[in-house]
């Protein structure tokens, strides 16, 4: 049937079950019939409005007309009135009915500044969060918390003094963010073992030596490793980076990383003498002279100190660093030795 004779077939009925109310017989006939002359008016009015509907609300037959139908069965004369108006708004005014399929957008502009998220915690609040035993329990698990998404060399001293408090969870979650930073430079060992193994191309192997000596050395600078497993780890790093150089001798990040593990060796002429060849090999300054000041200091050089943080003062640094400049800079060291 035309879905407008439904349309009309629905209104008389409709009209039909509301005038039998007013009639002078009562009980349950009478209920019964409104009923029934109600639900088919509703059934009618249902198939009728459906076929009006947009297309993408059609694709469920029977459940769309048994919303449909409920809407206007349920709810008596407003129901019906609701969805022949529905209905024609659909027929006559389809631009109200505001239907925007997933389409392409284009990517908005990236913003540099938005690039890295600021952190919930500033270093030094998570510290004093973390030593503050006072406060709930709750509070300092989320600071520590916190800690999983922090570089390890600064989040893992942070965390072995967290292996020593008193409360339980604490002591936990610590030793989980531990173990979870372990194991995930454990398992990018373990794949690049795969990949030293699995290729005989001397680039590749370069790449994969350098990888393996960088990560071992990651265990050692993160400050993961302790005790015998730091002095492993150090070896491991030194066996890979010396088959690495093998292949590439004048590479400078490779002497680099050499000189920063004798230094950790304390080996501090070996370390001297591996950085200066990084620089020699192209390395920029800049990058070698904070570790060349170290080992100035260590050698009581404290002239070669100033004259390398000179050099550092013309670059870009960190406020720490700027703050290690101006106390060189006024000379205190020499009042102080």
């Amino acid at each position: 049937m035309h879905p407008i004779l439904l349309g009309f077939a629905a209104i008389l009925l409709e009209a039909s079950a509301v005038a039998a109310l007013f009639l002078a017989e009562n009980g349950l006939a009478l209920l019964l019939w409104f009923l029934l002359l109600h639900g088919l008016a509703s059934l009618a009015l249902a198939l009728s409005a459906w076929h009006y509907l947009p297309a993408y609300y059609r694709a469920t037959r029977r459940l769309t007309l048994w919303l449909l139908f409920n809407f206007s069965f349920f709810v008596p004369v407003l129901g019906p009135v609701g969805l022949i108006v529905a209905a024609l708004v659909s027929v006559y005014w389809p631009h109200l009915i505001a239907y925007r399929p997933f389409g392409n957008v284009s990517l908005p502009e990236f913003d540099l500044s938005l690039h890295h998220a600021s952190p919930q915690f500033g270093q030094g609040g998570i510290k004093s969060r973390l030593a503050n035993t006072v406060i709930p329990t709750d509070r300092r698990l989320q600071a520590l918390l916190s800690l999983g998404d922090v570089p390890a060399h600064i989040a893992s001293p942070m965390l072995h003094d967290m292996l020593d408090d008193s409360t339980d969870d604490v002591r936990l979650v610590a030793y989980g963010i531990l173990d979870a930073k372990e194991k995930q430079i454990n398992a990018k060992i373990h794949d690049e073992l795969k990949t030293l193994a699995g290729t005989g191309d001397d680039a590749l192997r370069l790449v994969s030596l350098r990888h393996l000596a960088e990560l071992y050395w990651e265990h050692v600078y993160s400050g993961l490793a302790k005790g015998d497993l730091r002095l492993h780890a150090l070896e491991t790093a030194t066996g890979y980076l010396a088959r690495a150089l093998e292949l590439a001798p004048r590479n400078p990040g490779l002497w680099f990383l050499k000189g920063r593990l004798l230094r950790e060796q304390q080996q501090p002429d070996a370390a001297l003498a591996a950085l200066d060849r990084a620089v020699a090999c192209g390395l920029p300054e800049e990058r070698a002279l904070p570790y060349l000041a170290e080992l100035a200091f260590e050698r009581r050089d404290y002239a070669a100190v100033r004259a390398m943080l000179d050099k550092i003062a013309s670059t870009q640094i960190t406020q720490k660093m700027q703050t290690v400049i101006r106390f060189w800079a006024s000379g205190a060291p020499e009042k102080t030795l």
